[in-house]
């Protein structure tokens, strides 16, 4: 499509909206306008098709009612931008800018487009500024808000269900009568959220932060809430002490924690510095490490089933033969890390980190850094590496059967192979 037919199209659209002669609906399936600035344009009921705005700026742009299923709306600028009742099941909104968007009763449903993946693609929202967005009444249903900043965003009788907020952002948000079933927000910041009169079914609240939050007149059930390290036996809790004095010394007080082999399933570690703890064998299913840091941190053979990594700090940690199915690990570093010297500033070499062997089908690793990682027999089938950064990886034997490889840097040695 041209620059000239574009514009007609779009001149014949106003016409449309505002019911006067000559006008006609806009129909942009699949054309690629990225990078392209469109502010306060009016695109209201529009046929947006697949159409890639990635990286476009729509301030104040005018898309309620759009048809926008599956569109590629990657790192795009719709701050202020009006989408309510728009059809966005399917679309990738990952790191958009919506900061004051109005959402409400918007579609964030899984979609598929014909010929395509034959799986249904989930609403990728994870890392977007949706500050003050307005989602009241959207369908949320299996969209992805990982790490969204949400702080403020009102989401009243929102259907949350299976929605994906880990590590999001929603101080002072307002769920008011919301429907949320099933969602995780393990690792998420719920500080002085309104939950008043939601219902709360099966949600993951896992690493939560809930300063004054308000669940008046809400029905809860069923919901996960990880177990601090206060629970934990005294011996657990004063080793837990003596490392992190160990770690903030350089070893000159307190003594390396050794946690190997102990059960300590559910527990919340977010934001911990474990540094070379020794937690090889342990069971730690289930457990909640956001943003913690674990850099050289033994955990071979270890059960990380459904634990949460999101932004953790795993770099040179030995995850020889662990467990790590359906375990989270967007944005963790799991890259190659540096070895000081004496100085404690000269680097000598780097130490990669070892995943050799270990089980990961099913996990979520988008956005993951694992950049000259071994992964050589590692079981990645089914895994979420969308984003992810392999170069320089070592990947021998590794199983990538089912795996989501969407804008994934591989290592070199399968770039050139495909």
């Amino acid at each position: 499509m041209t620059p000239q037919e574009f514009a007609n199209q779009v001149l014949q659209h106003q016409r449309f909206v505002q019911g006067k002669p000559g006008g006609k609906r806009a129909e942009l399936r699949f054309i690629d306008l990225s990078g392209l600035r469109f502010p306060r344009i009016n695109l209201s009921g529009a046929i947006l098709t697949g159409i890639n705005l990635s990286r476009s700026t729509l301030h104040e742009a005018d898309l309620s009612f759009a048809d926008l299923f599956c569109a590629n709306m990657q790192d795009n600028d719709s701050e202020g931008a009006n989408f309510y009742r728009a059809d966005l099941r399917g679309a990738q909104l990952h790191g958009a800018k919506l900061r004051g968007a109005n959402l409400s009763e918007a579609d964030l449903r899984p979609g598929t487009l014909a010929g395509g993946d034959p799986r249904p693609a989930s609403a990728d929202l994870s890392d977007t500024n949706l500050e003050r967005a307005k989602l009241n009444g959207a369908n949320m249903t299996d969209a992805i808000l990982a790490g969204a900043a949400m702080a403020g965003a009102e989401m009243k009788r929102a259907q949350v269900i299976r929605t994906n907020l880990s590590g999001a952002d929603l101080t002072g948000a307002n769920l008011e009568g919301a429907l949320v079933q099933g969602a995780d927000f393990s690792g998420a910041t719920l500080a002085q959220a309104k939950f008043k009169s939601a219902t709360l079914a099966q949600v993951n609240l896992k690493g939560v932060a809930m300063d004054r939050v308000d669940f008046a007149g809400a029905e809860v059930h069923n919901t996960q809430v990880a177990k601090r390290i206060e629970s934990f036996p005294a011996g657990v809790q004063e080793m837990v002490r003596s490392h992190l004095a160990w770690a903030n010394s350089g070893g000159r007080e307190g003594r390396r924690a050794n946690l190997s082999g102990l059960d300590l399933r559910d527990v919340d570690m977010s934001g911990m510095v474990l540094n070379a703890a020794d937690l090889h064998g342990a069971n730690l299913s289930g457990a909640v490490a956001a943003k913690a840091a674990l850099m050289f941190v033994d955990l071979s053979r270890a059960n990380l089933t459904k634990a949460d990594f999101t932004g953790c700090d795993l770099r040179g940690a030995n995850l020889h033969g662990a467990i790590l199915e359906a375990a989270k690990l967007r944005h963790a570093l799991l890259s190659s890390a540096p070895i000081r010297g004496a100085d404690g500033k000269t680097t000598t070499r780097m130490w990669p980190t070892t995943i050799i062997g270990a089980n990961l089908a099913g996990a979520d690793l988008a956005d993951a850094d694992l950049r000259g990682a071994a992964l050589d027999g590692a079981n990645l089938r089914g895994a979420d590496l969308t984003r992810a950064n392999l170069d320089g990886a070592t990947m021998a034997s590794a199983d990538l059967r089912d795996a989501r490889l969407t804008d994934t840097i591989l290592p070199e040695s399968m770039r050139t192979a495909s």
